[in-house]
């Protein structure tokens, strides 16, 4: 049975997503965010790392949800559109990430979730009795390019 590390991220507002072990990049202090006049709801703030503007995300706004109180943002990296250049985004989360293990017996449906998941995530797994969409970073954050 094939399995991997991820972490596990939470997000605010009883929600829980993972992401690769390889996307988390470095954990952040959101107090130092910008918010961004007129921007959407989810993606009202920006960050500045190393010179770059980086999108901050809401992602229980995205599902319905109340935006995460948390002023812990978790930097992730993804690949572009393109497939070849690499993308930064922060998310806010309540708490700091958990390294989990995931293995092929943990597979669950994206159906049984709230539809707009399918928007964010690529797919979903069980743990502690509950369904953890794995968040497709490339689809949340390369669309604002």
């Amino acid at each position: 049975m094939a399995g991997a590390n991820a972490w596990m991220l939470d997000v605010g507002d009883g929600k829980r997503v993972a992401i690769g072990q390889r996307e988390l990049i470095q954990i952040i202090d959101g107090t130092d965010s910008f918010t961004v006049p007129l921007a959407p709801p989810h993606m009202r703030e920006v960050i500045f790392w190393q010179k770059r503007a980086v999108p901050v995300m809401q992602l229980p706004i995205c599902v319905g949800g109340e935006a995460c109180e948390g002023n812990i943002l978790a930097l992730v990296a993804y690949l572009d559109s393109d497939g070849k250049t690499a993308g930064l985004g922060a998310i806010h989360l309540a708490a700091p990430p958990v390294r989990v293990y995931v293995d092929d017996g943990q597979a669950a449906s994206l159906d049984d979730e709230n539809p707009a998941w399918r928007d964010l995530a690529i797919s979903c797994f069980e743990q502690g009795g509950k369904t953890v969409p794995v968040l497709h970073l490339s689809r949340i954050f390369s669309a604002l390019h």
